[in-house]
């Protein structure tokens, strides 16, 4: 078993550690409150670039969402309203060891779930309802990671054949065969090695694999085997501040896959990296100096035909950025926006039709919503729109709701 000590992200304050939470001051309304316009659609281009803390493209609508709720052990299920964005909670169910649910995916076709609990160092494995969510347990509900391997986040290929696991503790990446009809997971690969590997995201193609390595400051690319999912590096890692020191979070994508986003927790920044053929090489960071936001989720939004933008959750100064990216590539200087609105945000995840943003509050135990229209980037930012509980009534503002993905 995983523990705090295992887990603890160091940084110059006292939110560095995001696992152990403070107590919520106040806890954000329980049902949406409307501050923003219509909720109507984008007029869209890029299609499904929805990206959660795992980097995993969202299939179909999204009409369904999923919440880890890190302080309670459970996993939380919602419907979501595609044209109003709104979310409806619709159950829960538990996944684990309190202290322990984190990085969660679904597949594909949105018939299964898998949550990574970090504490008792287990893949939870469930069933979705295609109506409303609701979770069930698979036949085997879980299935062992390792001892002391603390697996933290996870990603699944386009295919819905394979499933990826970084293991925290013990510098693992376990790559695990998905049965079909069953969902079931079967252990295939195992790479060692690493210090403390953490996010991981699968590029569009279903060829590569990135994977950040918090404790190296590395970040490392792996060619994915299509016959039995084995990972094999591709060149040498690289530094995401481009020199040793840096802590390496989330990781987001860009639709034609020749950039990745790489949020980095002490230092404050978005680090961009290129990749040519799965190779990864250094491309700047920005801001160009560190600040202490903490940005730790990350989402990548095709807006229109102009600009696309990403996301990021700062969960050290309650407020999220927005990156525009006039083309793919590097992204001009954020627009910090939410202050007010969030409570140490944590996850972050766009919907397939790029119409609204989401991210959980550590510790408020809520979702914001916020709403991606031309209007509201006239201001430079989305436009919040209201927060829902991360649990059902009577909501738990200490939940610690963490990752969040959305599907079907």
């Amino acid at each position: 078993m995983a523990t705090e000590q295992d887990i603890r992200f160091s940084r110059r304050s006292t939110l560095g550690n995001v696992v152990g939470l403070i107590p919520a001051v106040a806890i954000i309304a329980a049902t949406l409150t409307w501050s923003c316009g219509s909720g109507g659609l984008l007029s869209l281009t890029g299609g499904n670039a929805a990206v959660s803390p795992t980097s995993s493209p969202t299939a179909g609508t999204g009409a369904l969402a999923f919440v880890t709720n890190f302080n309670d052990g459970k996993v939380s299920s919602f419907t979501r309203n595609t044209t109003t964005g709104v979310l409806k909670h619709t159950g829960q169910v538990t996944a684990g060891s309190k202290s322990g649910p984190r990085g969660l995916v679904a597949s594909p076709n949105a018939s299964f779930l898998y949550v990574a609990n970090i504490n008792d160092d287990n893949i939870y494995q469930f069933s979705i309802n295609s109506t409303n969510g609701v979770l069930t347990p698979l036949g085997t509900p879980s299935i062992s990671n390792g001892a002391g391997s603390a697996p933290d986040q996870i990603a699944v290929n386009p295919a819905g054949t394979f499933l990826f696991v970084t293991g925290f503790g013990k510098g693992t990446i376990t790559t695990y065969s998905i049965n079909a009809g069953t969902g079931l997971l079967t252990e295939q690969s195992r790479v060692t090695g690493l210090v403390n590997p953490f996010g991981i995201a699968v590029d569009p193609s279903g060829s590569y694999a990135y994977v950040t390595d918090n404790g190296a400051g590395l970040v490392y690319s792996f060619g994915i085997n299509s016959s039995t999912g084995a990972l094999s590096q591709i060149g040498p890692p690289v530094y995401d501040l481009n020199a040793p020191g840096g802590t390496p979070g989330f990781i987001a994508i860009d639709p034609a896959g020749t950039y990745i986003y790489v949020t980095d927790l002490n230092a404050g920044v978005l680090a961009v990296l290129g990749t040519s053929a799965g190779t990864l090489s250094f491309g700047q960071v920005v801001p160009s100096t560190m600040t202490n936001n903490l940005p730790i989720g990350i989402a990548y939004a095709a807006v229109n035909t102009v600009a696309n933008f990403v996301f990021t959750a700062n969960q050290g100064t309650d407020t999220m950025w927005s990156f525009q990216l006039p083309v793919p590539g590097f992204p001009a200087t954020p627009v910090q926006f939410g202050s007010g609105d969030l409570s140490a945000p944590t996850g972050a995840v766009v919907d397939p039709q790029n119409a609204f943003l989401y991210t959980t509050n550590q510790n408020a135990g809520t979702i914001s919503q916020f709403e991606l229209t031309p209007a509201c980037f006239a201001s430079g930012a989305p436009c919040f729109v209201g927060s829902v509980a991360s649990e059902s009534h009577p909501a738990n503002p200490n939940s610690g709701p963490f990752g969040i993905t959305l599907a079907q």
